[in-house]
């Protein structure tokens, strides 16, 4: 009988002599870039996810259950040496969230989502064992592994759970067009890159303040570049090559590709 779920079917091929030898051959450093590969095209499904549209559902519904096998795939090796298993990770996580919201499942009351995040850190703390004399500096313990963007956002956060924040969203763009202009006003190169490196930091800031998810925005923008970009490449290999079209007229294929509405 061929097995049913996700975890009997890591069990099957992690199973010695009978499970399928490459499966066998891997360990959690081996399985790391695979699971940073699927994390991604995950993310990269969000971006291009049109709710509703059922074949952009289904891949993200698909890149998600690859994502879990990476998770399954790992709680494995676990349970292979005797360590823990796919269960005790649910159960890990799920005991942390009740004890993280006390708001629902206690008797805590609160009176928003910013309730929330300041009950949350306490507890955070209070399970770690940390007063405030021990506690780490707000800006230590940022995982090393976090992309620049999303390091830049959880700087901007911890931030700002201290008060250290612009008080509305005006201040953050007014900071933004003011490092755009110091940005303008350098020619030297080391200078150049630390204002450039300004600029993108408020405008992680701009966006967290917004509410707006940066790595989605890009990633959607450039699924949009690339798809307008074809009619451009289309355009050109009509007239006979690159050599054919100047800017002018690809910037004017450009807009014929905005103008069609294409995503």
């Amino acid at each position: 009988m061929e097995p049913t779920t996700l975890r009997a079917v890591m069990a099957a091929l992690r199973k010695p002599e009978t499970g399928c030898p490459w499966d066998l051959k891997q360990d959690h450093q081996t399985l790391a870039r695979y699971l940073r590969e699927e994390a991604a095209e995950v993310l990269e499904a969000l971006a291009a996810l049109r709710p509703g549209d059922a074949a952009t559902e289904t891949h993200l519904c698909e890149e998600l259950g690859d994502l879990w096998l990476q998770i399954v795939f790992h709680a494995q090796l676990a349970a292979d040496r005797g360590a823990w298993d796919i269960h005790d990770v649910e159960r890990a996580v799920v005991e942390k969230l009740v004890r993280r919201h006390p708001h629902v499942f206690a008797e805590v009351e609160v009176e928003g989502a910013e309730d929330v995040l300041i009950n949350w850190a306490a507890i955070k703390r209070e399970e770690k064992g940390l007063s405030q004399e021990t506690e780490p500096r707000l800006l230590e313990g940022i995982p090393a592994t976090l992309s620049p963007m999303d390091e830049a956002l959880e700087i901007g956060r911890r931030c700002a759970k201290v008060g250290f924040e612009w008080p509305d969203l005006e201040g953050v763009l007014d900071k933004v067009k003011e490092e755009v202009a110091e940005l303008q006003a350098e020619s030297d190169p080391v200078r150049v890159e630390e204002e450039f490196g300004d600029v993108l930091f408020s405008l992680m800031q701009w966006a967290r303040k917004k509410g707006v998810d940066p790595d989605l925005a890009l990633r959607r923008q450039m699924i949009r570049f690339k798809t307008r970009f074809e009619t451009v490449e289309d355009d050109a290999h009509a007239a006979g090559g690159w050599g054919h079209r100047d800017l002018d007229q690809m910037e004017a294929a450009w807009q014929v590709a905005k103008k069609k509405g294409r995503p």
